[in-house]
């Protein structure tokens, strides 16, 4: 239900926002903080209940003015719409990092074993 997911996101930019803009951080948090805000502005009924949730995350009214003008605004933009479902998804699904850059491992579904290997030199046997 799309409802749910205008919650999730209000409910996650209350709860981790502020830090992490706060801290500059590159994180998809920041990201989807930086997105939203972009839309509520500062001085805006929207953009102050989002400073509100974010600077008090347990009080849910705020939350709730944000998600209904965050559904609003997803509902009449479709470009919003989608950069908001990216940049959710980012959150939930974090890229990989390893520590050579140029490699990502990744394994989905199953299997009754697996092997993962960046630069392998020499031989292996099984």
């Amino acid at each position: 239900m799309e409802d749910q997911l205008v919650v999730a996101v209000v409910g996650a930019l209350a709860a981790k926002g502020a830090e992490a803009l706060a801290s500059g951080a590159r994180t998809a948090t920041a990201a989807l903080a930086r997105l939203i805000r972009s839309r509520l502005r500062s001085g805006t009924p929207e953009g102050d209940a989002l400073t509100a949730a974010m600077a008090h995350p347990s009080e849910r009214d705020h939350q709730v003015a944000v998600a209904s003008f965050l559904a609003e605004e997803m509902s009449r933009d479709p470009a919003f719409d989608a950069a908001v479902r990216a940049a959710w998804l980012r959150l939930l699904v974090p890229v990989p990092k390893s520590a050579n850059a140029n490699v990502v491992n990744n394994f989905s579904g199953t299997a009754e074993r697996v092997v993962q290997a960046g630069d392998v030199r020499g031989d292996i046997t099984f």
